[in-house]
């Protein structure tokens, strides 16, 4: 499970059908989710999301963001499982190791949250 976001970004840079859904779009960054890491067991579901920024507004040189969730379909808050930052493009460049900065980052996934909700709970109807 660890190495499961790596294994789905090198299936992305290897151009393996990775079939990404925007959920979400605003001024500051778009939101994506993988279709094809979306697994739901009864009413738990893990999926792959990444937030791409669109300006380089943070001084840290984030320009996207990649979070592994858990998400339990009738709650509000999912589970972060696992998250990385990159300088560009999530599969296109350098990972950057952020300590304790992730907050920060936080309230653009809470801003996108209905939407992606929405897309997962109820994808496989």
């Amino acid at each position: 499970m660890k190495y499961l976001i790596f294994i789905i970004f090198f299936l992305f840079t290897q151009n393996v059908k990775a079939n990404w859904v925007t959920y979400y779009e605003s001024q500051i960054f778009d939101a994506k989710l993988l279709l094809s890491s979306v697994q739901q067991d009864d009413q738990k579901t893990q999926a792959l999301v990444v937030l791409g920024f669109k300006d380089k507004l943070f001084f840290d040189g984030v320009g996207s963001q990649a979070i592994l969730l858990e998400h339990i379909c009738g709650e509000t808050n999912p589970t972060i499982l696992e998250e990385k930052f990159y300088e560009g493009i999530a599969n296109r460049s350098e990972a950057l190791i952020l300590e304790n900065n992730s907050k920060k980052f936080k309230k653009y996934f809470i801003q996108a949250l209905p939407n992606l909700i929405k897309q997962i709970c109820y994808l496989h109807l």
